[in-house]
Order: structure tokens, then C-alpha cells, then sequence
């Protein structure tokens, strides 16, 4: 015997509802923490694999003494999210013509070099001196090579908002040998995964640092950082990072990330 037309009909619409029911389940299937981190990875906000900058960073001191640096910068992503990136310094004097070369590795530790040019000489910057100040500012080498979170275990927190908002919380825990922290917080916007603040702890779990986003630009596909500051909760001092001028770009030769090229160009 043949079904009938409403019989045929009901079980159309039944399934039809128990599809659309799994669709939504599945697209409000919350992010855990693991997934939340592999997109801020992605994200890159510091611009720090794929691009050219011209940037700026401005120390000031507790006192209201403020010293500038001028630098720009380029960056490639090779094996994502690890990225090549070189900075060169062009102000003030005392710095101009020095270079930074940052190779990001996967299964040992970044390579880091600096360049002088009064010496025409490049040296090593080793993996014990992550955590001191990079030329001066501060920000460390670590938080330039992002490896305390990219070897890291998270948490996912209550969500919440900053500067009007939604944001993810994640409490972060640094487990590679050579971590410089012992936690991290970051606030994660939830539309583009880029972190609006992070609070950064040392082993003791004493606070140490806060990085504030200031301003976000879009650029192409991307988001990029092109504000933020830096303060050192001990001393009172802080730098803001400053971004003038931003390019995305995916070709920058590979064989321009060498030591080679640091002090041939």
C-alpha cells in the first residue's frame, strides 16, 4: 500500500526539522579553549608574518621622559602560523642601520640575530635572553615570537566585554622549557580572534606586564594592530607600538630572511 500524501508530507517536514535543529546545534557549538588560540595564532595581529611596516615605538619613562624608535619591517609566513620577519632601525642615531632577524621554529628554539652595522657584524641572540627588553623597550624578544602561546594549554573562562566588545577570556599556561611567563590572560574578540588586552604574569603568578590594543585597522582580509601600549606594572613605564603605514603582502622572497641578506642589504 502506498503512503499517503500527508503521511509522505509529515515525514518531509520531520526531517527537514531535525536537519535544520543539527545545522544550528552545529553552528553554535561553542569554541573550546584549544580552538580559540589556534585562531589568534592565525590571526597574527602584530603583523608579524605577512606584511611591510613602517612603525614606531615610544618608551616613556615613569618620570615622563619619553625616547622614540623608527623602524620598519617585514615579514613572511612560511609554515603557519610560523613566519620570517626582519626589522630595521632607522631612528634615532644611536640605533639606525641595526637589524633584526626572527625565524620562528617548530621543534627548537627561534632563530634571533642582531645586526650592527659599526661592527659589520651579526651575533646570535640566544634563547635564555627571551625575556629581557628588545632595544631598550618593553617589549621582550618573547613577546615578539609569540612562543609562550604557541606552546601553551588554555582555559576558557566566562566570556566578556572590552571597549564595548564581546571577548573571549582565556587563561593561558606556557609549558615550553624556555616560557618566559607563568600565565597569560588575553581578551579575545570574538568577531576577528585578535586579543584587545593581555595581562602577563611571571612564575610566581605576580603580575609583570599589560599590553592594551589602542586601535585595530583592516586591511585586505586582515586585521592589524596599528596601536597598543605596552606597561611594565613594577616600574610604571610603557611603550606604545605604532604602526604608520601597513602592507599585506604574501611574496617577500623567503631568501631575504638570512643572515646573508641582514648584512648584504
Amino acid at each position: 500500500m502506498k503512503p499517503s500524501p500527508i503521511r509522505l508530507s509529515l515525514v518531509f517536514v520531520s526531517t527537514s526539522l531535525a536537519v535544520l535543529v543539527s545545522a544550528h546545534a552545529h553552528a553554535e557549538a561553542p569554541l573550546d579553549a584549544n580552538a580559540i588560540m589556534a585562531k589568534v595564532l592565525e590571526s597574527d595581529p602584530l603583523g608579524l608574518s605577512g606584511a611591510e611596516v613602517k612603525a614606531k615605538m615610544t618608551v616613556t619613562e615613569k618620570s615622563g621622559r619619553t625616547r622614540a624608535l623608527a623602524f620598519e619591517a617585514r615579514s613572511r609566513k612560511y609554515a603557519a602560523p610560523l613566519s620570517k620577519s626582519v626589522i630595521a632601525f632607522k631612528a634615532p642615531a644611536d640605533v639606525a642601520g641595526m637589524k633584526f632577524l626572527q625565524v620562528q621554529r617548530k621543534d627548537a628554539d627561534d632563530d634571533r640575530f642582531l645586526f650592527t652595522p659599526e661592527l659589520r657584524r651579526t651575533r646570535r641572540v640566544a634563547g635564555t635572553a627571551r625575556g629581557e627588553p628588545f632595544m631598550g623597550t618593553d617589549f621582550s624578544y618573547a613577546d615578539l615570537d609569540g612562543r609562550d602561546l604557541r606552546e601553551s594549554r588554555s582555559k576558557r573562562l566566562a566570556d566578556t566585554v572590552v571597549s564595548k566588545q564581546p571577548c573571549y577570556h582565556l587563561d593561558v599556561t606556557p609549558t615550553g622549557s624556555s616560557a618566559v611567563y607563568g600565565r597569560i590572560e588575553l581578551w579575545v574578540r570574538k568577531d576577528n580572534f585578535v586579543p584587545l588586552r593581555w595581562a602577563l604574569y611571571d612564575k610566581k603568578s605576580n603580575p609583570v606586564k599589560t599590553l592594551l590594543v589602542k586601535e585595530l585597522t583592516h586591511k585586505g582580509s586582515r586585521w592589524f594592530v596599528t596601536r597598543s601600549r605596552m606597561t611594565d606594572t613594577n616600574s610604571g613605564r610603557s611603550t606604545e607600538l605604532a604602526f604608520d603605514n601597513v602592507s599585506p603582502r604574501d611574496d617577500i622572497p623567503l631568501e631575504s630572511f638570512s643572515v646573508r641578506a641582514l648584512e648584504k642589504e
